[in-house]
């Protein structure tokens, strides 16, 4: 029993040391991408999700190309203007963008951009994505690279090209 006791007053006191660390934000804003944000010039990173990047190009079930990461950010853009824009966050990536979760009034935009299939799950939201590929929504209606292989993939393109003005193939 003391031992359950104990582990209760350890997840207590984690997250009231975690919330001491929260970031709230609001007021103006810039929508970046279909994941990414500013809001009084402190860049936000949707917590949870991984949007097509604005450039990246996906495939409709015909085979026709689109601009789904353009369509990803326009898609924020309206359920940015929702309501109120909130972001909470309490850490930073890599990139010293916080991590946040963001509303509009009362929505969800994080977990919409993964419902509405326009953006996928990263370490949150699965049951969402799983409905939404069921529902065949966003980017789930046809073929396309998940944006962190097309990350990799472009930055790879960009060292084969910088290679090859040195060394003829």
């Amino acid at each position: 029993m003391s031992t359950v006791l104990l582990f209760g007053i350890m997840a207590f006191a984690s997250a009231w040391f975690a919330k001491q660390g929260e970031i709230k934000l609001g007021g103006d804003y810039k929508i970046v991408d279909g994941d990414s944000l500013v809001i009084n010039g402190q860049e936000i990173r949707l917590l949870g999700i991984d949007a097509p990047e604005y450039n990246q190009i996906c495939t409709f079930e015909d085979g026709e190309e689109y601009h789904c990461g353009k369509q990803s950010r326009s898609f924020l853009v309206k359920l940015a203007q929702k309501g109120k824009l909130n972001c909470t966050g309490w850490e930073e990536d890599k990139y010293q963008r916080l991590l946040a979760v963001c509303k509009a009034g009362e929505t969800d935009l994080n977990k919409t951009m993964v419902a509405q299939g326009w953006a996928l799950a990263y370490g949150d939201y699965e049951n969402v994505e799983a409905q939404a590929k069921r529902e065949a929504n966003g980017v789930w209606q046809g073929g396309f690279d998940n944006p962190k292989t097309w990350r990799e993939n472009i930055k790879e393109a960009h060292s084969v090209n910088w290679i090859s003005k040195f060394i003829p193939w």
